[in-house]
């Protein structure tokens, strides 16, 4: 019996993860203009390159289905199972499957709007913390990687405080693991990216780069 619900769990992780792994943005791309996102912008195929490089409302339509993933995997996972832990790593799963699609040959977006609506799913205001963290650090840094570890942080920290668990610690750690290493651009030295003031002004954190 126990077995049965061990399985049971980690088949809904493996749903929320292909669920997650769909890449939306990509698809709208291609229907709409025939453009690869892989192959143009910063060739992330995610909402911000197809905002930037397609069209800025099909790209807020891919952002609001990229922010389903993670708000639907938490929402209906918690529901079945009554389980906050399962549900944070269906949540996790979900981001995991958008930044690693086996769609695309385990490439994908940042995860950014995934785990806002995991993040939303939980506690709207966990969002308003998520936001705090990260605009914070952007202005004060000028670092993007250092902007989204501090969103991430705070969001945990703010609903570790705010619902009394520390189960959402696993959720920051989850995140920093999966979420980080799509921040990394490779052609400079790895070093380099935690650079402080990275950018020479904040519109340039914004801009979608070749990684």
């Amino acid at each position: 019996m126990e077995n049965l619900y061990i399985y049971k769990n980690i088949g809904i992780l493996a749903l929320c993860y292909f669920f997650g792994a769909i890449p939306f943005c990509y698809i709208i791309a291609k229907i709409h203009s025939r453009k690869d996102l892989t192959k143009i912008g910063d060739k992330n195929p995610g909402g911000w390159n197809l905002i930037f490089n397609v069209s800025k409302i099909w790209g807020i339509a891919g952002l609001l289905l990229d922010f389903s993933k993670g708000f639907l995997s938490y929402f209906i996972v918690l529901k079945i199972t009554d389980i906050e832990l399962v549900a944070i790593l269906a949540g996790c799963a979900a981001i995991a499957g958008h930044d690693y699609s086996p769609y695309l040959k385990f490439s994908g977006g940042k995860g950014v709007a995934s785990t806002l609506g995991v993040l939303f799913a939980i506690s709207p205001l966990a969002i308003v913390a998520y936001g705090a963290g990260i605009t914070s650090v952007l202005f004060l840094l000028r670092n993007m990687i250092w902007g989204v570890v501090s969103g991430i942080i705070f969001s945990g920290i703010f609903l570790w405080i705010f619902k009394s668990s520390p189960v959402y610690l696993i959720l920051v750690f989850a995140l920093l693991i999966i979420v980080i290493p799509k921040y990394i651009n490779h052609s400079i030295l790895f070093h380099q990216n935690f650079i402080v003031r990275k950018e020479k002004n904040v519109k340039d954190l914004f801009t979608p780069k070749i990684r």
